[in-house]
């Protein structure tokens, strides 16, 4: 396999790994202070969004940043 492609699904490993940290903490904190599992959802959303969007933007700056880079 391709460096580059090494490089790139380790990349997507701990951004998708980050986004599920990110919610399962934040989901967490917010239930244990409404009680609510729907509310905390609903709440988290707008955190989550963020992450999410940021993941991506992240993969593709890197994909990128790698593809540029001579092999």
């Amino acid at each position: 396999m391709d460096p580059k492609q090494k490089r790139l699904r380790l990349m997507r490993f701990w951004l998708f790994g980050s986004f599920l940290i990110i919610w399962a903490a934040v989901t967490a904190y917010i239930a244990l202070f409404t009680g609510n599992a729907v509310a905390a959802i609903v709440a988290g959303l707008p955190i989550w969004g963020i992450a999410g969007v940021a993941a991506i933007i992240l993969y593709f700056v890197y994909k990128a940043i790698v593809n540029r880079q001579p092999s």
